[in-house]
């Protein structure tokens, strides 16, 4: 039986991505119960050199010359649900092995189309205990460069390599932030869906031109199938 593992992570990444790893011991059937170590640090701390929080000279909710982003208090996690997309089927054997933030749950699609390899396909990992800081608790938003320097962190974490840059978009109505990175052996397009206290994470990963094509079209279906509430 060929065992395999997802590795997922994320920005300024909440880059949640999808490894494979044969062979190796210990690996579960279930995505959601994997050898995955959960953070204990309920901060979401990224070490002792990551700038994880709010500096407290922000500290006053008003107008800013700074870009602001709405951080809904929204579970996106816990209360986020999503369509699997026609083709496509859930697959085990996969876990998160970075291990960044707290997992509560991660789900592996497929296609059912056979010919694709072991790493082709659709991720969608939840991570609670998140923590922007009190700005974004008293004024309910943060700083853009906030957002996108916690995927960065994410990026640096995992070891990949951007293959643009990130940027601002929706999911589900709310915003995320979206970039495609590569690491050995894949190239993947992740979107982090943050909130107050919550990250979901979609990442679409491919191995090949052909597989890129079938890809991309399964991950526009399920982005716009993400709702929260």
């Amino acid at each position: 039986m060929r065992r395999r593992s997802i590795r997922l992570a994320g920005l300024l990444s909440l880059v949640v991505l999808l490894a494979g790893c044969r062979g190796l011991p210990g690996l579960g059937g279930d995505p959601t119960n994997g050898p995955a170590t959960p953070s204990t640090d309920q901060g979401g701390s990224a070490g002792e050199d990551g700038p994880r929080t709010i500096p407290p000279q922000l500290l006053e909710c008003g107008e800013s010359a700074e870009p602001q982003v709405d951080l809904t208090d929204e579970l996106v996690a816990s209360d986020g649900g999503w369509s699997v997309p026609s083709g496509y089927r859930s697959a085990s054997g996969y876990y998160d092995d970075l291990a960044y933030e707290e997992q509560s749950f991660l789900e592996t699609l497929v296609p059912q189309e056979p010919g694709y390899d072991s790493l082709d396909l659709l991720g969608v990992i939840g991570y609670v205990g998140l923590d922007w800081g009190q700005y974004a608790r008293e004024c309910n938003r943060v700083p853009l460069e906030a957002m996108l320097e916690r995927v960065a962190e994410y990026e640096s974490a995992l070891g990949a390599q951007a293959l643009d840059g990130a940027e601002l978009t929706e999911v589900a109505g709310l915003p995320a932030v979206t970039q495609t990175m590569q690491i050995p052996n894949y190239t993947f397009r992740g979107y982090w869906l943050f909130s107050q206290t919550e990250l979901l994470f979609i990442g679409c990963q491919w191995t090949s031109d052909r597989a890129q094509e079938e890809i991309a079209d399964g991950c526009a279906d399920l982005i716009g199938s993400v709702q929260v509430g």
